[in-house]
């Protein structure tokens, strides 16, 4: 009974999250606001639209990818308004699928972001098993309070650490097919290590473009970064009809590593399992 009231309020979030896109979208297309989107020489309100409606997967897509835009979208309390409500219904979304797939198998707490098969099957019924899921959670950018700058910029030296002890090590190891030389090579590196000794798992992060928000409060600046994958949507007014100063980053980010590697860094640059991305540290 449980499985089957939590079928049916996914359902019901996704079917509200839609009817809140549609209104969202709708407003923004209507909307006479001044706006910037990057990289075209002809931009219209039409494909600013659908770049927020973007939650379905495109053919051969890699589930792991999300398609990204930065731009800024200037708008009235009404468009603000819309922009927030969607936010919440894709809030709502998200724990509902999170819910269900935990109802279903609590294993999956750790992989939240993935689409599971249960949950795959429940959206074909429904007619949107090609549905994003990343994509769909992500928030709309909203700024409420005009900014008196933006400045864009591409982060380069985003990557995540999480560390793994030897026991751990071996476990994941394990699962590999542990008849190749290169695997057992590994598995003895781990049993060489103290139990005490930990190994730092780095995932190196795709780049992603980052706003660097500006706002003037009588003699005080205010300043705020955020990462942003979608255009940002700014609060305009009679007072502020324009949008607030802005620079034009390069379309594809840079290669390298925008910062300088630390002198004290702690972590072995050559990786020690370098089946799971495993580092020793220094010291």
């Amino acid at each position: 009974m449980k499985s089957s009231t939590n079928s049916i309020e996914l359902v019901d979030s996704l079917v509200q999250l839609n009817q809140a896109l549609l209104k969202f979208t709708n407003c923004l297309r209507t909307s006479q606001q001044p706006y910037w989107l990057p990289g075209q020489t002809t931009t219209n309100l039409e494909q600013a639209a659908a770049l927020y409606a973007d939650i379905w997967y495109q053919d051969n897509q890699d589930g792991r990818t999300t398609r990204s835009q930065h731009g800024l979208i200037g708008a009235n309390a009404e468009l603000i308004q819309h922009a927030l409500e969607l936010n919440l219904a894709k809030a709502r979304f998200q724990k509902m699928a999170t819910e269900y797939r935990l109802s279903e198998s609590p294993d999956l707490q750790h992989s939240l972001q993935k689409r599971t098969a249960k949950l795959a099957e429940l959206l074909h019924r429904q007619g949107a098993s090609r549905l994003h899921l990343k994509q769909c959670y992500r928030q709309i950018p909203v700024i409420e309070t005009r900014p008196v700058k933006i400045g864009f910029s591409w982060y380069t030296s985003g990557r995540s650490i999480r560390k793994l002890s030897p026991k751990e090590a071996e476990e994941k190891l394990l699962k590999m097919d542990s008849s190749q030389p290169h695997i057992q090579l590994q598995l003895q590196a781990v049993g060489n290590l103290r139990p005490g000794d930990m190994l730092a798992q780095i995932q190196t992060q795709v780049p992603v473009m980052r706003a660097n928000i500006l706002w003037k409060q009588k003699d005080l600046m205010l300043r705020k970064a955020r990462n942003t994958s979608l255009p940002i949507i700014v609060a305009l007014d009679d007072e502020n009809p324009l949008l607030p100063e802005y620079n034009e980053p390069p379309l594809i980010a840079p290669e390298s590593r925008s910062r300088l590697e630390r002198s004290d860094l702690k972590i072995d640059p050559q990786p020690f399992l370098p089946s799971l991305r495993a580092h020793r540290y220094l010291g």
